[in-house]
């Protein structure tokens, strides 16, 4: 479950100045606590891990340094960046790590921001990014400003199981009842629903996804790679099908996947299924921590081979997953986690691991991939520091499900980034490629669907 946010900064601060950056950083720590705190299990697993303070904090346990073979390419980053991805994050410490690459080109630098997911999804770290960039942009002298917060001691298993039976008496227990009534409608509805229009969730547990080279055991090895597309084009894209960008980054992803799986020989003839999260925040709310997510089931429909019918297909698909999850209630999820024994999950997966369950010949996945996308920053963020250029986030992979695609908006632009299981996706380069191929592919179709309509249109107004 770990994501990462890579920053590219064009900066004229020297490369060798490490302190400069464990300055600000350290400076950070206080409008951004989540940083300094570890995880922590209940004894007896009685309520979910908690967050605390980390009183063995120590800032250059988290920060790493390290140069780009040359000539610090686009290949260099991305493998380099796969490579970071590889290992687990120390679970007796603040579960991130920072690392600096050098030796790009042009003098930039990259920043490489490794998080566990269950500190932050991706709209509170989209929050937490901006906060720290518009802090450190006017943070003219970090030495003076360093971090003043000072941890408390870890809590004892007393105090954490003491601590988790107040919790459950005083919330559990008391909205337990309300929390059945919600279930139960929630069912009632999605049963209604899927009488009357058809439920995505209903049809995945019944008939789950087709079985692909994604969807095995994961191993500790990644791949990954990234692509840019204009915003402004896929927005145009988007007006002119009559979607959103989101349909579109959906289509193309189905494109690359669908190019992907036929270069292997391995395309099936049902559709893909690929979970989404959205946020399931509240009007108002703005959190730089924690996860507030629900997830939309689509298909994504590899199997049709014309790009506009495909789009059409996959734009159905989405709209009807939003009505699925407006049905549902979109916190309902969230209450569904919270109510999960902790024991139950751990057990599960445990259990899933030992079997090696994903490897079974009869295995049906849950979902082929996984594909997000968060608008972050509209202008580009620049201070004392330097210019972000650019801005990438990666989202985590999960078992059985070896391919996550992560969409994020900066500045004008769609930075896309792709990581895989390396078993699984060992030529991560190639599926990049085929995404931005994809764009050309679906606007060509849609200009050429264009110019047979007015092709159409001028001979019949000559034959009237």
């Amino acid at each position: 479950m770990h994501t990462l946010k890579i920053q590219i900064i064009d900066t004229d601060i020297d490369e060798t100045r490490y302190d400069v950056l464990r300055e600000r950083l350290e400076a950070t720590l206080d409008i951004v606590p989540m940083l300094r705190k570890r995880v922590m299990f209940v004894p007896l697993n009685l309520h979910h891990p908690v967050l605390v303070d980390d009183p063995d904090f120590d800032l250059d346990s988290h920060i790493y340094r390290a140069a780009l073979p040359a000539p610090g390419g686009e290949l260099e980053l991305n493998q380099m960046i796969a490579q970071i991805m590889c290992h687990r994050l120390d679970r007796q410490r603040p579960l991130w790590e920072l690392w600096l690459l050098t030796g790009l080109a042009n003098g930039r630098i990259a920043i490489v921001h490794k998080i566990h997911h269950c500190l932050a999804d991706g709209t509170a770290t989209m929050r937490y990014i901006s906060h720290a960039f518009e802090y450190q942009a006017h943070l003219m002298s970090p030495a003076a400003d360093a971090s003043t917060w000072r941890a408390s001691p870890l809590p004892s298993g007393y105090r954490l199981v003491g601590s988790a039976l107040a919790d459950h008496l005083k919330y559990d227990i008391r909205a337990f009842p309300s929390f059945v009534a919600t279930m139960w409608r929630a069912i009632t509805r999605l049963l209604a629903f899927n009488r009357d229009v058809g439920s995505p969730t209903v049809k995945w547990l019944s008939s789950p996804p087709p079985r692909t080279r994604l969807n095995h055991v994961l191993s500790a090895r990644r791949s990954f790679s990234r692509r840019q597309l204009p915003l402004a084009d896929v927005k145009q894209l988007a007006h002119k099908l009559d979607g959103t960008v989101n349909d579109v980054i959906l289509a193309l992803a189905a494109a690359a996947l669908r190019d992907y799986l036929q270069f292997h020989n391995e395309l099936p003839d049902e559709p893909l299924g690929t979970a989404i999260p959205v946020t399931a925040e509240q009007p108002g709310e703005l959190r730089e921590s924690g996860n507030h997510t629900s997830y939309l089931p689509i298909c994504l429909w590899t199997n049709i081979a014309d790009p506009q019918e495909r789009f059409r297909a996959i734009q159905h698909s989405t709209r009807v997953a939003k009505q699925e999850l407006q049905v549902l209630g979109i916190d309902t999820f969230s209450q569904l986690m919270h109510f999960m024994p902790p024991f139950l999950s751990l057990w599960k997966t445990r259990r899933k691991q030992r079997l090696r369950k994903a490897d079974r010949p009869n295995f049906k996945p849950l979902t082929n991939a996984i594909i997000s996308n968060v608008p972050g920053p509209r202008e580009q963020l620049s201070g004392n520091y330097g210019t972000l250029v650019d801005i990438y986030s990666m989202g985590p992979l999960v078992e059985a499900c070896g391919l996550n695609i992560t969409v994020w908006s900066y500045a004008g632009n769609l930075n896309i980034s792709m990581m895989g299981c390396k078993k699984a996706v060992p030529d991560i380069e190639r599926l990049a490629d085929a995404m931005v191929v994809a764009m050309s592919e679906l606007e060509q179709s849609l200009a050429t669907t264009e110019g047979d309509r007015e092709r159409y249109s001028t001979t019949g107004e000559e034959s009237r």
